[in-house]
């Protein structure tokens, strides 16, 4: 059996191995061609449809990342191939690097976070993540997710608010749903011209979860009206298009990076592969062990700094959003088929960075309080 890989999944060649012939592909440039023969196909976010599968012999997919608005599954349906994605694969990835940048955010524009209101719109397993690390800086979190109030068997929304309620009290507008057109809640153009002009003024975005859940002009109007004081975007309407204007005029911009960490790539492989086994009616019979992290320990001395002066500091040395950020302005204003293709290299030659739970922190003359803050935001602390 043949077995089409992406490069992009860490481990693809070692696991899938173990089912079949694998042959490595660029998933930027796969084509109904290159399916020939193929009978599994292993990838990450290239859009799936009609027109990559019609005529092939794929009769499962395996897609190593959260989403799956780029699936066709009305098509997949109708032609009888299985797929799978990786709902929960990433979630940490994202998280850490939520929180990343709004410790940028607040050391550079001199904004203390504690005592901050954030409205987390969407609070599933990605966002109560965040909400954990908010919360554990001291960050007060006002959460949204009507989906869950309406579940009569979801007993953990208590004291969940209505959108414009959230928004009208928040300085920090966290929206992290899954893209939808349809039924009861769509997300798409959730934050749009009406409700942007319900958000407290001089509020800002940080948009983390799918490009569209944003109307882009409405955020461009609102930046530069002074409805909203900054945006932090790392996901696009029309990716890997994107609105130049935009970029220019948000604190921190990246391409698509959040869920880049490695183990959020590689838990997307070994989901994907369990899935695989699954549909093939086998066990798994490989479990990787992840490599040592580069940076497997840190040392500080906490006397004379702020808390969040720690908490900036940590992850900034393993986070790279700032890094992240001046190599994606440096595309901006390309023309628009350059803007697009560096737009995907960057994100398919994307640097090795772990996760904070990889890290484990030193810290002298730390508080309590501070160690609780670094544990709860995702670092290891010394048993």
């Amino acid at each position: 059996m043949k077995i089409l890989c992406d490069t992009m999944m860490p481990l693809g060649r070692t696991l899938f191995g173990t089912l079949g012939e694998v042959a490595l592909v660029d998933g930027s440039r796969l084509t109904a061609a290159m399916l020939k023969d193929a009978e599994m196909l292993m990838v990450r976010d290239v859009k799936l449809d009609a027109k990559l599968l019609e005529g092939s012999n794929i009769r499962f997919i395996g897609t190593a990342v959260t989403g799956s608005d780029h699936v066709d599954k009305a098509y997949l349906e109708e032609v009888g191939i299985r797929w799978i994605n990786a709902p929960r694969a990433n979630g940490e990835s994202v998280a850490d690097y939520c929180i990343a940048a709004l410790l940028e955010y607040g050391h550079t524009r001199h904004c203390p976070l504690e005592g901050a209101t954030v409205a987390l719109i969407g609070v599933g397993w990605i966002g109560s993540m965040i909400r954990a690390r908010c919360e554990a800086m001291g960050m007060r979190v006002l959460c949204c997710d009507p989906p869950r109030v309406d579940n009569p068997h979801d007993g953990g929304t208590t004291g969940f608010l209505p959108l414009e309620e959230c928004l009208s009290e928040a300085d920090f507008i966290v929206p992290m749903v899954p893209l939808t057109e349809t039924g009861k809640y769509p997300t798409k153009h959730m934050i749009n011209a009406e409700t942007l002009a319900k958000t407290k003024y001089g509020a800002v975005l940080v948009n983390m979860s799918r490009g569209a859940v944003c109307d882009t002009k409405a955020v461009i109007d609102a930046l530069r009206e002074g409805l909203l004081k900054d945006v932090m975007i790392d996901v696009w309407e029309n990716e890997p298009s994107f609105s130049s204007e935009l970029a220019d005029l948000a604190f921190l911009a990246t391409p698509h990076l959040a869920g880049h960490s490695y183990e959020g790539k590689t838990n997307g492989t070994i989901a994907v592969y369990h899935a695989a086994c699954s549909y093939l009616g086998r066990e798994p019979s490989l479990r990787p062990i992840l490599p040592p992290p580069i940076t497997p320990r840190i040392d500080i001395d906490a006397r004379g700094k702020t808390d969040e002066e720690v908490l900036w500091y940590l992850t900034q040395k393993i986070s790279m959003i700032v890094a992240d950020h001046l190599n994606f302005v440096d595309i901006v204003h390309l023309p628009e088929a350059d803007k697009k293709r560096r737009f995907v290299s960057q994100r398919r030659t994307y640097p090795y960075r772990r996760q904070y739970c990889a890290t484990t922190v030193y810290a002298k003359h730390a508080s309590d309080a501070l160690l609780a803050k670094i544990e709860g935001i995702g670092f290891m602390l010394p048993k």
